[in-house]
């Protein structure tokens, strides 16, 4: 396993696509394909997920700007777009606060408007309601106690295809149509490697209010409203959006309606995101 594992995809101004947890780079392959003829896209494996090697230490948000950084740096790339879902935004907005310098413009999907839940049923499943009691005990114990739970987590066994009924039962939770994209992903998530849960509890700890209100680089945020899917989580969304705004923040703001995977959402406004990148300015956009 190397320390970075990505495709690149075309030719052009680099970008960094960064998947959500659970996904490999493979996740922003459609984003990808649109965008190959101007920029040259690297799909990129979270740390500890999938082929790239995972962070051995506590991992907060220097240490994940720090590994975005060393990619750049590795492949010489210079200032660069990024665009990055869920966990991947939180890296992604890690990287953009503390080397704003190597951030030309900063694309998150669904990430960092809202503060990750202390009890992530949700995002965790039954594991949820275990992660404030195992956050607890990695602060205390260090990154040891994450390796002991990894040798227990961790399998070598390959991933099983999604079943039929998974995969439709997804689609309706989440808002989406029932695509050979989405299929594909959820056949070939990213394996939980060493270092993974390191990633998991780091971003768990993460100050992404915080660290959203210190943006300094042109951002353009694509969020979901969760309208007509879940009424608790499109009034959290409208509150932070609000809140969000209150600020001066250098943000451009996309509603979508829909659920969490925006990528997917076929409403996606793949144009704008086109302008977004390649323009020096953009506003008006709501």
């Amino acid at each position: 396993m190397s320390r970075y594992h990505g495709e690149v995809v075309g030719r052009g101004i680099p970008v960094l696509f960064l998947p959500s947890g659970g996904f490999t780079g493979e996740q922003g392959r459609s984003l990808a394909e649109a965008l190959c003829d101007d920029f040259e896209v690297h799909l990129l494996d979270l740390p500890g997920f999938g082929r790239s090697e995972g962070i051995g230490q506590v991992v907060d948000a220097k240490q994940l700007a720090d590994w975005v950084k060393g990619y750049v740096e590795s492949r010489r790339l210079g200032p660069v777009h990024v665009i990055a879902h869920s966990l991947g935004g939180a890296v992604a907005l890690a990287f953009a606060v503390h080397y704003p310098e190597q951030v030309e413009r900063l694309v998150l999907l669904d990430q960092g408007h809202k503060s990750f839940p202390r009890v992530p049923i949700k995002e965790y499943g039954v594991f949820g309601f275990a992660v404030p009691i195992l956050s607890g005990l990695y602060r205390l114990l260090g990154p040891r106690f994450l390796e002991h739970i990894e040798r227990k987590v961790v399998s070598d066994k390959p991933s099983s295809s999604i079943s039929d009924d998974r995969f439709q039962v997804f689609c309706k939770q989440t808002g989406l149509p029932e695509r050979d994209e989405i299929r594909h992903a959820l056949d070939a998530p990213a394996k939980l490697e060493r270092g993974g849960l390191q990633l998991l509890f780091g971003f768990y700890h993460l100050d992404v209010p915080f660290l959203m209100r210190s943006l300094q680089v042109p951002t353009l945020l694509v969020y979901a409203d969760f309208v007509g899917l879940d009424a608790k989580e499109a009034r959290l969304t409208k509150s932070a959006i609000i809140d969000l705004q209150r600020h001066e923040l250098p943000i451009t703001y996309i509603r979508l309606t829909g659920g969490h995977f925006v990528h997917w959402n076929p409403a996606f406004p793949i144009e704008q995101v086109l302008q977004f990148l390649q323009s020096q300015k953009v506003s008006g956009l709501r």
